[in-house]
Parts: C-alpha cells; sequence; structure tokens
C-alpha cells in the first residue's frame, strides 16, 4: 500500500506537466492584444498644433492580420494574429502616441505620401507612413517551458507640411527585442507592444520634428 502510495505521487507532477503543456499547445490562430506603451514622463504643455494621420500603408507582404507565428516543441505552428488589421494598429498606436503628448489629432483620408498629394483638411502637418516589418517569433525550447521571443518593428514614417504641401521628413525608425522566457500569451503580447511603442517614441525624438510639433 505504501509503496502504491509513492508511486502515485511520482505520478501526480509528471501528470501536471502533461497538462501545462497541453494547456500551452494552443491550436489554431492565436489572437493578441496589442497596445502603444506611452512613456512615463508627461508632456509640459499642450501643443496647438493639429496634426493630420493618415493610414499606414501595410508593405509586409503578409496577410492583414497576422503579425507573427509560434511554434512548440513538436513542430506545430500558430499563426499569431491581431484584431482588425496590422495597418490599424500601427495607425491607432501613433494616434494615441500624438494625444498622449498633448498634440490635437485629426484622422484624414488615405495619403499617397508625395507632396502633390498632400491635403490641408485642418491639419497644420500631416502624418503618414509604411509598415515594413511587424513581426513577433515565439520558438518555444525542447528542454524546458521557456520559449524565446524575437519582436521586431520597422515603420517608416512621411511628415507633410499641408500649408506649403512639401514633405519635411522621412524617418525610418525601428527597434528590436530578443528575450528568453517563461511562455504567457501575455508576454508575447508585451513584447509586441513594447517594440512597436519603442519605434513610435522615435519619432518624437527628431529635432525638426519636435520643433514643428
Amino acid at each position: 500500500m505504501r509503496k502504491a502510495w509513492i508511486t502515485g505521487g511520482f505520478a501526480w507532477p509528471a501528470l501536471i506537466a502533461v497538462v501545462f503543456v497541453a494547456g500551452c499547445a494552443e491550436k489554431g490562430p492565436v489572437l493578441l492584444n496589442i497596445a502603444y506603451q506611452a512613456p512615463a514622463e508627461k508632456t509640459a504643455t499642450a501643443s496647438t498644433v493639429v496634426v493630420g494621420v493618415s493610414p499606414f500603408r501595410d508593405g509586409r507582404g503578409e496577410p492583414a492580420s497576422v503579425l507573427g507565428k509560434r511554434t512548440i516543441p513538436s513542430g506545430m505552428q500558430s499563426e499569431l494574429v491581431v484584431q482588425g488589421t496590422v495597418a490599424e494598429l500601427a495607425t491607432l498606436s501613433l494616434k494615441q502616441a500624438l494625444t498622449r503628448r498633448g498634440i490635437a489629432v485629426k484622422d484624414v483620408a488615405g495619403w499617397d505620401l508625395t507632396a502633390e498629394g498632400i491635403q490641408a483638411e485642418g491639419a497644420a502637418l500631416v502624418l503618414g507612413g509604411e509598415i515594413k516589418v511587424f513581426w513577433l517569433e515565439s520558438s518555444a525550447s525542447a528542454s524546458a517551458f521557456n520559449t524565446r521571443l524575437m519582436a521586431s518593428v520597422r515603420l517608416k514614417i512621411t511628415a507633410g507640411d499641408t500649408g506649403e504641401k512639401k514633405i519635411i521628413r522621412t524617418l525610418n525608425v525601428s527597434s528590436t527585442l530578443d528575450q528568453d522566457v517563461l511562455y504567457s500569451r501575455e508576454r508575447l503580447e508585451n513584447m509586441l507592444s513594447e517594440a512597436l511603442s519603442s519605434a513610435i517614441d522615435q519619432i518624437f525624438k527628431d529635432e525638426e520634428l519636435k520643433k514643428r510639433f
């Protein structure tokens, strides 16, 4: 009887591990909630400038809602997806970055990113851009519950002066993160949100745009 109890006692941790691994092996697309993470510092005074934001173009060559891939030890892969599209996510994040800094935002129609295509529409500046890279790779270790996360965001940002109808800046902003962590959906979301936020925040370090804002 005692022997049977000991054997059962050793079986429980193994059973729990099996259940844990099974729970991590999500089938089908994994929906992630990615969001802009505002910096801790606050803007001293609100800007008087109105900035028009045109929807981002998605130049990644990937399905519109797919932003990554997860691979588990068995080799099974799942797509990482966002509600809506990656272009909508990037556009919303740029608008949030502006408003969190006290800058008024106005939605403008799709802009072709040329000087000739600039429309005033009640804004002093217009921002638009293209998504070059927006991707998260999650690769689980074969010997542990850890997973390697690699997040990369690269955006091309174009800024136009609506009064003079000219391009004033074209910026390439990017962020890449690489970590080994204990897997959870929240960690995937935080990693890609951080990479996105870091890339967008670089816009506000550009000296020409800082003067315009």
